[in-house]
C-alpha cells in the first residue's frame, strides 16, 4: 500500500515529531509513503482570507501532484488534510474547478481525470490497518485524553469516516494500544489556535479549559493529530500556566507517537525527545 505523502509546513518545522513518528509507524505497518515532490503550502486558513480561489488553488496544487502519480494523498496534519480534501472536492465540481484551473495553469499545471482520495493518517490507521496483532508493548496504566479539535472530522460530508460531533477513532486506536481512555467531553471544542495572534487572551482561555478538563480526569497526556492544536496546548502551555498561576506539565503527544510506543519502537526513533513539555513521566510510567 503506497500513498503520496503530504507533510505540510508544520511537520517540517514545529511538529517534526509528528512527521518522524508518522513515517516510522507507517513503515513498521508496511505502508509506504512517497513524499510529494515539490509540494507547497496548502494556504491554511490565511490564504482563503485573501482570496478563496487562490487559497483553494494552493491546496489543489498538491492534489494535482498526487493525481499525476495516481495515488491517494495522505496528510497527517488536520489542517492540511481538511484543506486538501476541500480542494479535491472542488476539483470534482465544474463551477469550482473552472475558478481554480486558470490559477493552476499559471503554475504550469493541469487537472488530471484521476479522482484520487485525500486521506488523514488517523483515518488510515483506524480503518485500513490491523494494529492489534502488532502490539508488542501495551500501554497499560496510561490514561489518555483524545483531542480531535475542529478540523479532523468536520464537516461530515467532507470527511465521513468518523462522527463530527463525538468522534472515537483516536479513542479506539489508543485502546487497541492498551491505554485507558478518559471520557473527555471537550474533544471537539476549539483550542483557539486560529485566533491566538489577534485574540491571545481568548485563545488562552479556550486552551485552559481543555487542559483543565484533561487534568481533572487524571489524564497522563493528551493525544491529538493537529500541529496547530499542539501549538496552543503544548508550546503555549507554560505561558498559560504563568498567566493563570496554574501548573499542568501535561504532555501533549501525537497519536502516531503512542502507537509507535505500543509497537515497541524506541521513543528516540519516534522523535518524542523533541517535545517542549517533557514526556518523561509518560515514558517512565510505560517503562521506557
Amino acid at each position: 500500500m503506497t500513498y503520496s505523502y503530504y507533510p505540510g509546513c508544520s511537520l517540517h518545522s514545529s511538529a517534526k515529531e509528528f512527521d518522524i513518528s508518522t513515517r516510522v509507524v507507517m513503515q513498521e505497518l508496511g505502508i509506504e509513503l512517497e513524499e510529494l515532490e515539490d509540494w507547497s503550502c496548502c494556504g491554511g486558513s490565511i490564504a482563503a482570507g485573501v482570496s478563496h480561489e487562490v487559497g483553494m488553488a494552493l491546496a489543489a496544487r498538491n492534489v494535482v501532484l498526487a493525481q499525476q502519480k495516481n495515488r491517494d494523498l495522505l496528510a497527517s496534519c488536520s489542517g492540511c488534510y481538511n484543506k486538501s480534501a476541500k480542494a479535491a472536492k472542488a476539483l470534482e465540481n465544474e463551477t469550482e474547478r473552472n475558478k481554480i484551473t486558470p490559477i493552476l495553469s499559471q503554475m504550469g499545471m493541469s487537472v488530471s481525470d484521476s479522482n484520487i482520495k485525500v486521506r488523514n493518517v488517523v483515518d488510515v490507521l483506524v480503518n485500513d490497518v490491523d494494529i492489534s496483532s502488532r502490539i508488542k508493548k501495551p500501554l497499560r496504566g496510561l490514561k489518555v485524553a483524545c483531542y480531535y479539535g475542529c478540523l479532523l472530522t468536520r464537516p461530515q460530508e467532507l470527511t465521513g469516516w468518523d462522527s463530527p460531533v463525538f468522534p472515537m477513532s483516536m479513542d479506539k486506536l489508543s485502546q487497541i494500544c492498551g491505554a485507558e481512555v478518559v471520557d473527555f467531553r471537550s474533544k471537539t471544542k476549539c483550542c483557539g489556535g486560529p485566533i491566538l495572534v489577534p485574540q491571545e487572551k481568548v485563545a488562552f482561555e479556550l486552551t485552559k479549559r481543555l487542559l483543565d478538563e484533561a487534568k481533572s480526569l487524571g489524564a497522563d497526556c493528551m493525544v491529538l493529530a493537529c500541529p496547530l492544536c499542539a501549538n496552543n496546548l503544548e508550546l503555549r502551555q507554560p505561558d498559560i500556566e504563568k498567566a493563570y498561576n496554574v501548573s499542568y506539565k501535561l504532555p501533549i503527544l501525537y497519536i502516531t507517537e503512542i502507537i509507535g510506543l505500543a509497537l515497541g519502537i524506541k521513543p528516540g526513533k519516534l522523535g518524542i525527545n523533541k517535545h517542549v513539555v517533557s514526556p518523561k513521566p509518560v515514558l517512565a510510567k510505560l517503562g521506557f
